[in-house]
């Protein structure tokens, strides 16, 4: 492809999500009447060769992909102000761990999904690709048939700016030989599955994925399953008749216990559930405030005749949407409000800044009377001085 051979059939460009540690960001787009979905650099990174390889090498491995539990890569292509992007397949859904985290799946969903990654994994390992950076929010899960797609596979992106300690925690998914750059093969995504049925027991959606878990997630890859088709069959297979015995007479102790513990239990869940979304609150925060600079990039004042004023409401409605389950609850519906208003806030302050410094830059060099005189009378033209004769210079001009 040609540098600067833009494509234009890429319209209604919308930010979906920009990785923290990573080089890439994420948008929606509209071809042709179909939604897709585009990845591309960060601006920083936009004219750096390595990362432009990269990208381009993530294409021609997905591209070559034909699996249903697989997002289908479309093409490769150059869009003005964005630069090299791969485009994508949309998935009308939600990622794994949203579901996890707001408690919207059944345990027999989740069973469902996990097999199907591991069939999408399979695909891939048989292919003899390794995935490099499987956890939660690299699984959709399709809003129509609840079915699993696996979504950016390749060795996780890391800025060389990010700090270790916190770079390795948001790593937790992945395998160890990577972190540490050794050799890997299909058993690092079997770690990644592993820490995956981990991150679903912690939250009370199932438990019976612990043994299995264990199972992939041993430090030495040589004590792992030996590939992904012992761990499917170790999440889908059947009790025994004699365990299904053991379970209805644990049951039945159970039941008779029930009545003295099950308050405490509730109790201990509730809180369970209050801290999970506590935490959970806190990561959509501060997800909205990383959008901050590319909305504020997105209403930049280009003139002073525009509005400082903004009508932002396809983004405030689209910021309400993401924190419907929030704005549900009577704790946290004031504070995502609040937090959406702030949003709008930092807008309206970003062009503020805008102005006057279109204004000031106008100011300066005018050759206006008015402004020649008010320039004049000044002893010390600091900017800040500079800018207060500058807002009475344009006031009498309106």
């Amino acid at each position: 492809m040609a540098e600067n051979n833009y494509s234009t059939d890429y319209t209604d460009l919308r930010l979906l999500h920009t990785s923290r540690y990573g080089n890439s960001r994420v948008f929606t787009a509209n071809f042709h009447g179909k939604k897709v979905i585009v990845k591309t650099l960060k601006e920083k990174f936009v004219g750096n060769a390595a990362c432009r390889a990269s990208l381009k090498q993530e294409f021609e491995t997905t591209s070559m992909l034909d699996n249903k539990y697989i997002r289908k890569a479309l093409d490769f292509v150059q869009i003005e102000n964005l630069g090299d992007c791969i485009i994508f397949e949309f998935v009308d859904g939600k990622s794994l761990a949203e579901h996890v985290r707001v408690g919207t799946l059944s345990e027999k969903q989740v069973k469902s999904i996990l097999a199907e990654v591991c069939e999408g994994l399979y695909y891939l390992h048989r292919n003899g690709i390794v995935h490099c950076n499987l956890n939660p929010e690299n699984i959709m899960v399709a809003s129509s048939d609840c079915r699993a797609k696996i979504i950016d596979i390749g060795v996780p992106e890391t800025s060389q700016e990010a700090d270790r300690e916190l770079l390795i925690k948001e790593m937790e998914f992945v395998a160890p030989e990577i972190i540490k750059g050794e050799d890997i093969d299909s058993r690092a995504d079997i770690y990644s599955l592993g820490k995956i049925m981990e991150f679903i027991g912690e939250r009370n959606i199932s438990k019976q994925f612990h043994a299995a878990a264990t199972h992939c997630t041993q430090f030495s890859k040589e004590q792992r399953f030996e590939n992904i088709n012992d761990v499917r069959s170790a999440i889908t297979k059947g009790h025994s008749f004699v365990k299904v015995i053991i379970l209805v007479v644990v049951a039945a102790v159970l039941a008779g216990l029930a009545f003295i513990y099950v308050p405490k239990i509730k109790a201990s869940v509730e809180k369970e559930r209050a801290e999970r979304l506590e935490v959970d609150f806190g990561r959509e925060m501060e997800k909205m405030q990383a959008q901050l600079p590319e909305l504020c990039k997105k209403y930049e004042l280009k003139s002073l005749s525009e509005s400082i004023a903004v009508d932002w409401s396809e983004d405030s409605l689209k910021l309400v949407e993401e924190l419907m389950h929030y704005l549900a609850l009577e704790n946290y519906k004031g504070k995502a409000l609040q937090a959406i208003d702030q949003q709008r806030a930092g807008i309206e302050k970003s062009r503020q800044a805008d102005f006057d410094k279109l204004l000031l830059s106008e100011f300066k060099n005018s050759n206006d009377s008015i402004a020649v005189v008010l320039r004049s009378a000044l002893v010390e033209p600091t900017d800040d001085i500079l800018l207060n004769e500058a807002r009475k210079w344009y006031g009498q001009h309106q």
